[in-house]
């Protein structure tokens, strides 16, 4: 008979210890799905069942608020990324990577002209070509109204002006020996002699006579060699030194205005550009591999300019980073990625996070089901 009651005593232990698991885990269980589930409300007739929909469909605002409030304030904040910015380990890796997304550059084949089209920049030499003679006719037009109201010595450097000054008497000499080796020449005898048939021919009877003084000897080989005599004076060049100088004075004093109405400059000009122009060689510049303009420089790029260039831009870009945080507004766009979140990927991220941790949760309230079970199957027992 005792043998009978321990026997049902610990069968009705066993019972109510798993009657209290299975309804501790069923009921975790159920409050877990709760959170999720039902994704709309329920309706029986116009009455709402109660807890529809779902914790979390219910909320999800509120819960897109207070995430992106969480990412903002908690862990994407700029002290954070300013101090990832700073990190030499992210330096050196970003410096890595661009020295191993540079290196093919320096042996690709690729044309400027086809890089070009590649971004989508079409007609580079034709639009370069253009940028070029605009920008001349930009700065030409640009200096001529500034300087149009002032005159050739207030504009020009005074360097320039000595320098000129002081090349003045060799172009004398330069004039002189020009003019003597000329007149020394047959065809500058001929010209004396056209000069002196001419006169002789304007006096008439009176160069006639002239001629009979002369004799058999004709006018132009005594003048021919009065003038290379003259040319070649000490005072003749004084002369030309000083006309020179005093020209140049009266070229100093001109309006720059004056000087173009003299001298059309749009020939100049026109002239100057397809001068820069032939000397930049556009179309072979365009047609040019790449590397061409790189290989020169690979070991300075490598070495020394992307490091430099990724140590100024993180400092650069750690300084802005409240500012550039300020103006993404993290948290708005957080907010609007998890608004637009579907609740079943919703779920699933939520499941994906802590699903070892809810199943903990399940198996704790079989657990606390057991033992209160237990506890209550012990407590029968006794009465």
């Amino acid at each position: 008979m005792a043998g009978e009651q321990q026997l049902n005593l610990f069968t009705l232990i066993i019972f109510m210890v798993f009657i209290g698991a299975a309804i501790g885990a069923i009921t975790n269980a159920i409050a877990i799905r709760m959170l999720f589930r039902p994704y709309e409300s329920s309706y029986i007739g116009k009455w709402k069942v109660p807890f529809t929909p779902g914790l979390i469909p219910k909320r999800r605002g509120e819960l897109a608020r207070q995430i992106g409030k969480t990412v903002e304030e908690h862990l994407l904040t700029p002290e954070s990324i300013e101090r990832k910015l700073n990190e030499p380990n992210f330096r050196q890796e970003m410096i890595t990577m661009l020295q191993r997304e540079a290196k093919p550059m320096f042996a690709a084949d690729q044309t400027v002209s086809e890089l070009l089209e590649k971004v989508h920049f079409k007609e580079a030499e034709r639009k370069a070509e253009q940028w070029i003679e605009n920008w001349l006719d930009n700065k030409y037009n640009h200096m001529k109204s500034m300087y149009l109201d002032q005159t050739i010595r207030e504009s020009v450097p005074k360097e320039w002006m000595d320098t000129i000054e002081a090349k003045l008497p060799d172009i004398s000499q330069y004039i002189l020996m020009k003019g003597s080796d000329y007149f020394s020449s047959l065809e500058g005898k001929w010209r004396v002699k056209k000069m002196t048939d001419d006169f002789l021919a304007e006096w008439g009877k009176l160069g006639s006579m002239l001629q009979m003084i002369l004799g058999n000897t004709s006018l132009e080989d005594k003048i021919q060699p009065e003038i290379v005599k003259f040319l070649g004076n000490p005072g003749t060049k004084e002369l030309l030194d000083t006309i020179l100088m005093k020209e140049w004075e009266k070229v100093l004093d001109w309006k720059w205005e004056d000087v173009f109405k003299q001298f059309s400059d749009e020939k100049a000009v026109a002239e100057g550009k397809k001068f820069i122009l032939r000397q930049l060689n556009l179309p072979s510049m365009f047609q040019r591999p790449v590397a061409d303009f790189l290989q020169p420089f690979e070991e300075k790029i490598i070495q020394e300019v992307i490091p430099t260039l990724v140590e100024r831009a993180g400092s650069l870009l750690a300084a802005r980073i409240p500012a550039i945080m300020q103006k993404l507004r993290i948290g708005e766009i957080v907010r609007e990625q998890v608004e637009t979140f579907s609740l079943q990927r919703l779920e699933q991220i939520v499941l994906d996070i802590a699903r070892r941790e809810l199943k903990m949760i399940t198996l704790l309230g079989g657990l606390l089901g057991g033992a209160i079970g237990l506890i209550q199957a012990l407590i029968v027992g006794l009465l």
